[in-house]
């Protein structure tokens, strides 16, 4: 019987939104080895945990759909946690499990490894207003149902409250990025940035697998690496798009929406951008922290 990973640190906050509900925490039984894949929105959760659950399970053919075989622990989505946490229970070796939640909302656990990912903001932006529109009943209230110009405003613009986590907020995202990577809570977490990651399939998948400590061999990483590429995964998306073949989406093709960066570029106006610019700026006063946030490490990022 595998045994529960000792708790090292409890978390310090909670965060609770339209479907992140922190108690759920507290059913999810974690055990050494598992691998917690922690970003925020639209920045490559689905794409990573795909690649990690190959990884997992040795090759492209998941005994699951991927929100079954690797669910977002801490979020509501119409299945008690319940049963939740017992299909994760049934799950032999390692699992893959996912959450937008920052890293100060969830327990440390000695042995479950942490993978973030981010994205440049204003890529995020556009992928969540796209997002917001492929929904097929989109809330009426929702910013990110409005045009670009009226969208973008509110989600530079707009605070955070208490109870509103699951808002799509600039404000929101970088705190995930302090709470996660600038506080340095995690003592081993392993951080990635979109923009790196796409440069080169294959060499992400390699990172990945050495971050978990998978000996991935060349025929390993250039399966994964295949079935995880960007039309491979439209192809199937009603297997790995979150609550996929359900109806939830007008299109569940349409969830993996072009795999870029740089998509804001020609799309917001000077005075956008200025706006952006300068919020960005008060968020995280630290140059080098920003221009990462931005931009990720560059070429030499996934040796």
């Amino acid at each position: 019987m595998p045994r529960p990973a000792p708790i090292l640190a409890p978390a310090v906050r909670s965060y609770r939104g339209a479907i992140t509900r922190p108690e759920r925490w507290a059913d999810w039984v974690p055990r050494a080895g598992d691998i917690l894949v922690c970003t925020p929105p639209k920045c490559g959760t689905t794409w990573t945990q795909t690649m990690l659950a190959m990884l997992v399970h040795g090759g492209a053919d998941l005994p699951e759909k991927l929100p079954l075989l690797s669910p977002w622990v801490d979020a509501d989505m119409g299945v008690p946690s319940s049963e939740v946490a017992a299909a994760l229970a049934a799950q032999p070796g390692r699992r893959v499990v996912k959450t937008h939640t920052p890293a100060d909302g969830f327990p440390i656990w000695e042995g479950v490894t942490v993978v973030a990912v981010y994205r440049h903001p204003l890529d995020v932006f556009l992928s969540l207003h796209k997002h917001t529109a492929n929904r097929a009943k989109p809330e009426p209230d929702d910013p990110m149902a409005q045009p670009v110009s009226q969208a973008v405003r509110a989600y530079v613009q707009d605070p955070p409250t208490g109870t509103d986590f699951d808002r799509d907020k600039l404000a929101i995202l970088v705190a995930h990025y302090e709470k996660t990577v600038l506080c340095g809570r995690l003592p081993d977490l392993k951080v990635f940035h979109y923009s790196d990651m796409i440069k080169d399939g294959r060499r992400t998948v390699r990172a990945l697998a050495r971050a978990v400590g998978i000996d991935a061999d060349d025929e390993l990483v250039e399966t994964v690496a295949k079935a995880t590429a960007f039309g491979a995964m439209k192809a199937k998306a009603a297997d790995f798009a979150p609550v996929g073949g359900t109806g939830f989406w007008k299109s569940d093709e349409n969830f993996f929406d072009s795999a870029t960066s740089g998509k804001w570029e020609g799309q917001l106006s000077h005075e956008e951008l200025a706006m952006y610019d300068a919020q960005l700026a008060e968020l995280i006063p630290d140059t080098k922290a920003r221009d990462w946030l931005e931009n990720g490490g560059g070429p030499a990022a996934l040796l």
